[in-house]
């Protein structure tokens, strides 16, 4: 095994990390995509670019699935060593706290202005957030946006507390998952699994980001979470994504060109569309792959500055960047901006304040729970 293959038990791991970091950098990007291309999102600019609906595939298939399945990982890491009920109660803490902010402070502000934005309100903010939290509000739902990944993480945490419970059986599920997914069944297993939840789950039930019957976004979100879960601290399996990083690499660029082929051509939605959905899944596998593989070959021990301050960061920026871009939208669309200086100006609005306000709340810490950020204990004189 290589070196660069080996885990240290309980400790960080650079390169997921920087998938991390990186998936939500391009999380937002892909939101201000969303803003110009031809389908209805919370609010949509004056100018529509049709290449987006093909542009998207380039990073949908895997971009998610690749965070639920760093995310396990995540918590194998942190929950290593401590108790289910200690694990629970930090938890519930880091995550619930931050999403129940986030439904009451930030989401409001972007769900009313899409109701105004397409005629459905005609009140001030004020107004909205009274009727969202009356008690009639609430049997409807209150919206939560981008934070149902919150809810979904919170939901797969409580979902895996047994196995933190009895460490043994973790470790026999851990051994049986590793001797399965043994060198090319690395790439053939989940592959198989992801093609047949597409072709069968997400055919008949779609993606609502629903907590309650969204049968295909569990089959790919908490499968991906449970395998960075049991997964995580197997030396043989990371050294088989650094294997075949490069034919993951090679699958993925057969596959994706054949997504867009099949998004645009009649034969795609063919035999209830299971062309189109398989290439998509193994598409969204391929590059899962190679950049785990390639992540864990260069960047396992590449942790710098910069990494440990945006590692802070993401959280807060995640919660605050639909919010800025949907905020933005709103107030720089009237002025008829050309495209090219419009799509600048959101991405630098959206980045720039979603870093802003990190910036803000982590020098206040009564507030820094609120946004993610693990308490500050102040030091003893």
């Amino acid at each position: 095994m290589s070196e660069t293959a080996q885990i240290t038990a309980g400790g960080r791991r650079s390169d997921l990390d920087w998938i991390r970091v990186s998936a939500f950098g391009i999380l937002i990007l892909y939101h201000v995509g969303l803003v110009y291309s031809p389908f209805d999102w919370h609010i949509r600019s004056t100018h529509t670019f049709d290449w987006m609906r093909e542009g998207i595939l380039v990073t949908q298939p895997w971009r998610l699935t690749l965070l639920f399945l760093v995310s396990g990982a995540a918590f194998r890491f942190m929950s290593s060593g401590k108790t289910a009920a200690s694990v629970l109660t930090a938890r519930l803490f880091r995550l619930g706290v931050p999403l129940l902010f986030g439904v009451v402070a930030l989401v409001p502000i972007q769900a009313w202005i899409e109701a105004t934005d397409k005629g459905s309100w005609t009140g001030g903010l004020a107004s909205w957030m009274a009727q969202q939290f009356s008690p009639s509000g609430i049997r409807n739902g209150v919206p939560v946006n981008h934070l149902w990944f919150l809810v979904y993480i919170s939901a797969y945490s409580l979902a895996v507390l047994p196995l933190i419970a009895f460490p043994a059986i973790t470790a026999r599920l851990e051994r049986g998952l590793e001797w399965i997914l043994k060198g090319r069944r690395l790439l053939i297993l989940p592959a198989l699994y992801l093609i047949i939840a597409r072709v069968w789950l997400y055919y008949y039930y779609g993606i609502t980001n629903d907590l309650m019957g969204d049968w295909y976004n569990h089959a790919q979100s908490f499968g991906a979470f449970l395998f960075g879960f049991l997964l995580a601290r197997r030396d043989a399996v990371w050294a088989d994504f650094e294997r075949f990083r490069w034919d993951g690499l090679a699958v993925a660029a057969i596959a994706l060109p054949l997504a867009i082929l099949q998004l645009v051509h009649p034969g795609g939605g063919a035999y209830h569309e299971a062309p189109r959905n398989a290439v998509f899944a193994l598409d969204q596998w391929a590059v899962i792959v190679a950049i785990l593989g390639f992540a864990s070959h260069h960047l396992r021990n590449a942790t710098t500055p910069a990494l440990r301050y945006l590692n802070e960061a993401v959280f807060p920026c995640y919660l605050a960047h639909q919010t800025l871009l949907v905020l933005a939208v709103w107030i720089i669309r009237p002025y008829r901006l050309p495209a090219p200086i419009e799509v600048a100006s959101l991405i630098a609005v959206t980045f720039g304040g979603s870093l802003a306000i990190y910036e803000a709340v982590r020098r206040v810490p009564p507030i820094r729970p609120l946004w993610g950020l693990k308490r500050v204990t102040p030091a003893r004189p």
